[in-house]
Parts: C-alpha cells; sequence; structure tokens
C-alpha cells in the first residue's frame, strides 16, 4: 500500500479521537485535544497524520500554514461527506449534550419513531440492547476509552499496512457505543468508530481518484472548490453475491453430515471473507472500505479508477475459474459496480438508493449470464476421466478419492470440529491446507500456535480471530462465529430430549431484509453510515449475541450456521421451540420491533436423512413467509408424516403452549398412559374433522372417559371444563390446529426414550 494512502487511512480513523478526550476534561476543542492525545500520550510521531487530526475542521483549517498537498484536505472532506451521510447541521460548538447517550438506529427503521438509547459500554460488554432509560455518558467513562485507545495504539504501527485493520479494530472495540456527534438538533444514532471508519473509507477512495486525475493541489480542488468535487463520479460501489449456497451446502448425503453441515457453512463465510480481503488487498484498501458482507453477498466502497475496474474484471474471473475447476458449475461469484459521487453517498438529490438499484439490477443480469466465453470453453475442454468410484459425500468421481471420499470434503470433515474449538483461521500461500482461491489454503490454530509459528512464518498471509477482537500482523478482522454447542452429534442431542429421542431443526430468515437495507429508513435519513450500522448490528445478533443467547437458558443444541440475518441450529426436540422463541424475543428487543423473523421447525428421528432434515426444515420456513411472515411453522414427523403448521409467535405461545398443551397437562397428570392412548385416538379425529361423523365420534371418545356417578365432584368438574374445552376446540379451525400440535407437543414430551 502506497504511503500516502496509508497515512489517510491511519489519519481518518484517528481524525475525531479527540472527542472522547475532550468530552472527558473538556479542556479543548476535539481537534486540537485528538492532535495531543496521539502526540503526548500515545506517542506518534508523523506529522502527516498528525495534520489530519488537528485540521480536519474548517475553523482550523481556514487559518492554517499547511501545504496544498497535505493529506489533511483530503481528511477535511471525506469527514464532511461522512457527516453529510449521517445527516448533522452543525458543528460542534453550540447546542451540545456531552454527556449524550448514543441512539439506536432502529429508532427511525421502518416507520418507527423511538428514542431508545445504549448504555454506555464497550464491545467488549454483553449485549447492549436499546433501553429508554437515561444513562449518562460519564468523565469516567470517556478517560477509561482513552486510556485504552492509548494502550492498545501504542502497540501498533501506523505507518505500516500490515497493521492497519487493527487500528480499525481498537476504534470498534472501545468507540462502537460513543455518539460521534453530541448535537442537540440531530439524530445521535452514529458512532464515533463507524463515523471514522466511513471517513476512512471516502477518504482512501478519494486520494486513488485523484491520483488518477492527476492532482496534486488538495486545497485547490477539495477545499476552495469543495462543492464541485461533490457532484463529481469519484466512487465505485461494488457488490459481489455467490450463487449455489444452497445446494453446496445441503446436498451431501453421508454419516457424519452435521459435521459436514457445519464446515460447508463456514467455508462458504470465508470464501467470502478471503474474497473481500483479496480484493481489498489488490486494490491497497483496508476493512474500512467493506460496507456490507454476509450471506455470501457483500458491499465494498471504491474509488472510480480504471485501475479498479480491470483489477476487479480479473479478480472475478480469476474466482470463477477456480470455482470450475474445483466445483464445476455449483458455486459461481457475480458482482457488479457503479459509478457515484459524494453528493449520491450524501444522498443530496435523493439518489442514494438508486447506486443499490443499480448494483442490483447489474447483478441479477450477470446471474442470468454466468460465463464469459473462454470460461465456457474451459469447460468443454476439461474432459475428466470418471473414476471407477465417486465420493460418498458429493458424489464426484473426477478427482482423486481415497477411503470413498474425495480430498476436498475429508478437509471440511477434518476442519469441523476446529471450527468450535479453535480461535483463530490462518489463510496461508501454499495449497496444505483447506483449498481456498487465489493459491492459497486456510488452516486453524490456537493463539500460542499463531505467535510463535505462523506469524512470522514466510507463507503466512492473514488470520483471522473469533468472537474475540485481537491487533497483530495482518490480522484481518475478528470473525463473530456462532459456534454454541452442547454435543457436536444428531445421536447425543436426541439423547437430551425431554420425552421421546428426537432431534429439531430450526431454520429461520429475516423478513424482507432486502427491503430495509435500502428503503428502511426515510429519504431524509437514508445514508451510506446508517446502512453500515444497521447491517453491522444484524450480523453482531446473529453471529455473536446468539451464542450467549443459547448459552443463558441452557439450550440443549449445536449451530450449524448463523449469518447476517438467517439461522440453521440443531436442538434436542424439546428445546427447539425454546430457542426459537428466545431468538424471536431478543431480536424484536433488539431491533425494537423493527424487524421480523419466519422459522421453520421440523422434529426428526435422529437417524433422518440431514439432507432431508435441511430441505424439509427449509421449506417449512418458506411456508412461515408464505403464510403473511413474522410466523413459525412446525413439522410433525415420524418419517411417512408431513403435516405443516402455521402460527404467529404469539399464537404458539399463549394458545398452543400455554393454553392448550397447559391444559392437557393438568388433566392427565399422574394418568399418562390411559392419556395418550386417548389422545391418540382423539388426534386421528381432529386431523380429519370435516364431516358430522367424524365430530359425533371425537365426542363418543370424550364421552368414554366420563367420571363414574360415585367419582369424587372434583374430578367430574375438572372432567367437565376439560370435555367442553376439547370440543369447543375441535369445532373451530384455529383452535383445532392449536390443539393438534398441542397434543403432538404433549405426547412427544410423555412419550418413553425407546418408545416410537
Amino acid at each position: 500500500m502506497q504511503k500516502s494512502k496509508l497515512k489517510v487511512i491511519a489519519g481518518a480513523l484517528l481524525h475525531d479521537i479527540g472527542k472522547p478526550a475532550y468530552r472527558g476534561d473538556k479542556s479543548k476543542n476535539h481537534s486540537i485535544s485528538g492532535y495531543e492525545f496521539l502526540k503526548d500520550t500515545v506517542g506518534i510521531k508523523d506529522t502527516e497524520i498528525l495534520e489530519q487530526v488537528k485540521y480536519h475542521h474548517k475553523n482550523m483549517i481556514q487559518n492554517s500554514s499547511i501545504a496544498d498537498n497535505s493529506l489533511a484536505y483530503i481528511t477535511y472532506i471525506a469527514d464532511n461527506i461522512a457527516s453529510g451521510a449521517d445527516r448533522r447541521k452543525v458543528d460542534e460548538n453550540q447546542g451540545f449534550d456531552m454527556d449524550m447517550q448514543l441512539e439506536s438506529v432502529f429508532n427511525i427503521l421502518n416507520g418507527n419513531n423511538q428514542h431508545y438509547k445504549y448504555k454506555p459500554q464497550t464491545m467488549e460488554n454483553g449485549i447492549n440492547y436499546p433501553i429508554e432509560n437515561e444513562i449518562s455518558f460519564s468523565k469516567e467513562i470517556y478517560k477509561k476509552i482513552c486510556d485504552d485507545i492509548a494502550d492498545c495504539l501504542k502497540g501498533i504501527d501506523e505507518n505500516n499496512s500490515e497493521y492497519i485493520n487493527s487500528l480499525l479494530e481498537v476504534m470498534e472495540a472501545d468507540c462502537s457505543f460513543v455518539p460521534s456527534s453530541t448535537s442537540k438538533n440531530e439524530i445521535a444514532d452514529i458512532s464515533l468508530y463507524d463515523h471514522c471508519k466511513i471517513t476512512a473509507a471516502v477518504g482512501s477512495c478519494i486520494i486513488d481518484y485523484l491520483e488518477q486525475e492527476g492532482i496534486t493541489n488538495y486545497k485547490d480542488e477539495l477545499y476552495n472548490n469543495s462543492k464541485q468535487f461533490y457532484s463529481k463520479k469519484a466512487f465505485l460501489m461494488y457488490s459481489f453475491d455467490i450463487s449455489g449456497i444452497q445446494d453446496f451446502i445441503y446436498t451431501i448425503s453421508a454419516k457424519g453430515s452435521l459435521k459436514l453441515l457445519r464446515s460447508r457453512s463456514f467455508y462458504l463465510e470465508m470464501l467470502c471473507e478471503h474474497l473481500i480481503d483479496t480484493i481489498l488487498k489488490r486494490l491497497e484498501y483496508s476493512r474500512a472500505n467493506l460496507i456490507y458482507s454476509g450471506g455470501g453477498h457483500g458491499y465494498v466502497l471504491l474509488a472510480n479508477t480504471s485501475k479498479n475496474k480491470s483489477a476487479l474484471d480479473e479478480i472475478n474471473n480469476e474466482i470463477n475459474h477456480w470455482f470450475i475447476d474445483n466445483f464445476k458449475t455449483a458455486l459461481y461469484v457475480a458482482d457488479a459496480y457503479t459509478e457515484c459521487s459524494a453528493d449520491d453517498l450524501m444522498n443530496s438529490n435523493g439518489t442514494y438508493e438508486d447506486i443499490f438499484r443499480n448494483v442490483s439490477k447489474i447483478l441479477s443480469d450477470k446471474k442470468g449470464n454466468r460465463y464469459t466465453a473462454e470460461q465456457i470453453l474451459t469447460m468443454n475442454n476439461n474432459h475428466h476421466q470418471d473414476g471407477e468410484r465417486e465420493c460418498r459425500i458429493c458424489k464426484r468421481s473426477d478427482t482423486y478419492i481415497e477411503n470413498d471420499v474425495c480430498g476436498m470434503c475429508q478437509k471440511l470433515i477434518d476442519m469441523s470440529d476446529d471450527i468450535l474449538e479453535k480461535d483463530f483461521f490462518v489463510v496461508l500461500n501454499t495449497d496444505s491446507g483447506l483449498p481456498l482461491p487465489f493459491g492459497q489454503s486456510l488452516i486453524a490454530t490456537s493463539a500460542d500456535t499463531l505467535k510463535t509459528k505462523w506469524i512470522t512464518d514466510e507463507l503466512y498471509e492473514r488470520s483471522y480471530s473469533k468472537n474475540k477482537m485481537y491487533t497483530g500482523r495482518n490480522l484481518s478482522t475478528k470473525l463473530w462465529v456462532g459456534d454454541y454447542h452442547t454435543d457436536k452429534e444428531f445421536k447425543k442431542l436426541a439423547q437430551k430430549s425431554e420425552g421421546i429421542e428426537r432431534v429439531g431443526i430450526i431454520r429461520g430468515d429475516v423478513d424482507n431484509l432486502g427491503k430495509a437495507f435500502v428503503s428502511g429508513f426515510d429519504k431524509e435519513r437514508v445514508s451510506l453510515s446508517r446502512t453500515a450500522v444497521f447491517s453491522r448490528k444484524l450480523s453482531i445478533f446473529f453471529k455473536k449475541h446468539i451464542n450467549k443467547l443459547l448459552e443463558e437458558n441452557d439450550i440443549n443444541g449445536l449451530i450449524v450456521y448463523s449469518g447476517g440475518d438467517d439461522i440453521f441450529l440443531v436442538c434436542a426436540w424439546s428445546d427447539a421451540i425454546k430457542a426459537a422463541m428466545i431468538l424471536n424475543e431478543a431480536l424484536h428487543k433488539f431491533t425494537q420491533n423493527t424487524l421480523t423473523i419466519s422459522v421453520g421447525i421440523g422434529i426428526y428421528n435422529p437417524s433422518y436423512p440431514v439432507a432431508s432434515m435441511a430441505y424439509e426444515s427449509g421449506d417449512l420456513e418458506s411456508k412461515s413467509k408464505s403464510s403473511g411472515r413474522n410466523k413459525i411453522t412446525l413439522l410433525s414427523v415420524n418419517n411417512t408424516e408431513n403435516e405443516k403448521y402455521t402460527f404467529e409467535w404469539d399464537e404458539l405461545k399463549n394458545k398452543v403452549i400455554g393454553e392448550k398443551k397447559k391444559c392437557l397437562e393438568e388433566y392427565f397428570v399422574g394418568q399418562a398412559e390411559h392419556g395418550k392412548n386417548l389422545l391418540y385416538n382423539l388426534l386421528n379425529y381432529l386431523r380429519n374433522t370435516t364431516d358430522k361423523i367424524n365430530i359425533a365420534r371425537y365426542a363418543y371418545l370424550l364421552a368414554r372417559i366420563e367420571p363414574e356417578r360415585d367419582d369424587d365432584e372434583r374430578i367430574k368438574e375438572k372432567y367437565k371444563v376439560f370435555s367442553r374445552q376439547m370440543y369447543n376446540w375441535a369445532i373451530n379451525k384455529e383452535d383445532r390446529l392449536q390443539l393438534i400440535m398441542a397434543i403432538y407437543l404433549y405426547v412427544y414430551e410423555t412419550r418413553e426414550k425407546s418408545e416410537e
């Protein structure tokens, strides 16, 4: 990375570092406070970085004597663009509340109009749900943040590109809940971290664009003529989308398939991260330029240069050739970019949404015309001689097979336990690990081994930490990974079920996320920063917080996959509904009821084919979405049955479980065997109540359990209430479906472990 660009990124990331210092002692303005903090406390001596911190506001830069090509002019306008994208209208000199909490971005999502805030804390603390309470951001908290940042920065070489992403990690760890602006006249929902990240992304693009245009007088271009610059198409919004994910993950047939599900899901996420980091390295950017990634999809902000466009085309061609060689047509990457200006990014003319619509259209067109002529010729000329055996997992026969498993599938199996147990994932410039595009491979390792061996090895490319923030040489980023597990096998999870031994497969997906991402905020408030904040919050919820939620509620289960908006969990069947309801309620609380989730839960014998479990539970999830979304669909399955019951979340909680299942439990307490026999018979009639004959038979069955004349009056009254409820519920369609599901759940809970 060029030194000047590296200094722009570092200076932009640190340009507002004086805000926590200033708010902590309020002795000087934040530009001077930041300059002195970095120079005197941290010990940074680089004048080009320090100038960006000291002179990033107009009132400071207009009276300065800095050179016309000072990088401070780039950070100055990048800060203005990022601030404009945040919809701030005033400078920090009047009408401010220094004790202000960060407000929630969900306050204004999807028509919401709340005023919730976050507790002052760092990322290392627990789930920070938005709250109504006022909790002042005290001087003591700001002082602790400054001390933490100073300690971390002293271990980072800001002039070494191998550490630039670590600088970003420090800012995220300490400043994710620090408000960027404390103006009383604006919504304070953009954190200091997110503002500095966008400033660094914009600044790194600007310096590349200016270099292409041969502009060296930054003062004239970015300060004296800034209005003209705002309209120039200096930026590219780049997007990619990996096709074939579902089939790649779920088209497996083998023992140990739970391991394969987990490793294939994780592998696709790593392919996505690897593609992102390859793009950023070749084009010389940092992770600050990544706007969003998840589910095989991503957005990156880049400079609009011919060099970048050529490099992007080359990278896409290279990775798709690699996919053809390794997976034939199973996986494919479509990518697209659209030119945009600072005015577009700031939504000055209401054109922000058009950026994403344009990219989406190009992506869609590319998916319909996947391959270049060259790639088609490559596929036609690849005449592999089929082997005598095929891989029992992926069914390939065009590669070396050992013990009925191909090399790729074996390495995915080997990686599975490491996903749960290891702390770091390392990309090496060798083919000895799990294969990756661009001539590299992936291994998992511990912190000690990373430090003592790999980080100094000449084969070392980069590493990713898991679920904790670290700094270090070419440590790309932390990966939030849903790795919660109480067991690693279907059978063991089934054995922990209450009642019959079954597993529950949970598939879930956030409703209308794409629409919320593009147009969830109204046109006066939509911005690049809010888009980034919104996507980051969701990613943290589904990749990080899900671990804590399941652990705190003692769920017997395992996360197969939990991405930016969707989940795949395997649980003891009796914990599956509980887990789904916990996640649904937490999501509503976390997003202030602005987002909903649709879920499908299948209940299966642990020996049932895992691919069938995945597809069937996926169909249940689709049924929830097609039934109006924000619902849960359950399947009672005994390998031959195929029934789908869709409920509103509150309906399942209050009517199915809280009312009808509770009624069954209270009536049949102490007579489980007698109750099951009756319920099996009642169930047959409830599932076929299309005529009066079945209703009459149903009533007859209820009458057969009527107490004798000399029985206790309490027993008679109990029966009277029960039989009346059971009859009334049977003749009403909604109540009947709720009762059928309640009977299934009750019977499963009271079955013996060995009973079929």
